[in-house]
């Protein structure tokens, strides 16, 4: 992913896996590349965050379409309770594996604003196998930087209350989506 950057889009809605799949895969077709596959997240069932999904498109930075910028920062699929959150484009900073990755990991993103200036609080913090610090690579970005906690299902709580009682931090907790496209 050197030399690539990922556009993060975000949704908030309530519709199930089931109904939401279907639109998002025809929604992420126009900002698929070449045969790199997104990657879609789903809000753990018990969490809270005003993301129910987070797509994930990788772009090689010369490729990178910039009429997702100029576009509305939110948008909607039109006959459904969608609401299209534009991230923005991120460039990855670091990725950093403390330990080995589980399979029953979950992701914990945090969207961390632009105010932060201590990215390396992030690092020290407990029990993540692996941590992904994508930085802001426009200044119309959301969020300043968007970080990709992989932990222990059993951590993710413990580690999600630290995250939330940071300023500027909007956190919540992950598992992959199983899609299709």
């Amino acid at each position: 992913m050197k030399d690539s950057i990922v556009q993060f889009v975000c949704f908030a809605t309530n519709l199930t896996p089931d109904l939401f799949i279907p639109e998002w895969e025809s929604f992420a077709k126009k900002l698929r590349h070449k045969k790199q596959e997104p990657n879609l997240l789903e809000l753990a069932s018990e969490a809270k965050n005003k993301f129910r999904y987070i797509s994930q498109h990788v772009w090689p930075d010369r490729d990178f379409h910039f009429s997702f910028m100029n576009e509305r920062k939110s948008e909607h699929f039109p006959e459904h309770k969608v609401r299209v959150v534009q991230a923005g484009g991120y460039v990855p900073l670091l990725s950093e594996k403390k330990y080995q990755q589980e399979d029953a990991d979950v992701r914990l993103m945090a969207f961390v604003g632009h105010k932060e200036t201590y990215i390396d609080a992030y690092r020290r913090m407990p029990h993540f196998h692996r941590l992904d610090i994508h930085q802001a690579y426009y200044e119309s970005c959301a969020y300043g930087y968007i970080l990709g906690f992989h932990v222990p299902e059993a951590n993710a709580d413990e580690l999600l209350l630290l995250l939330q009682q940071r300023p500027g931090v909007e956190a919540g907790i992950y598992k992959e989506c199983a899609v299709t496209a």
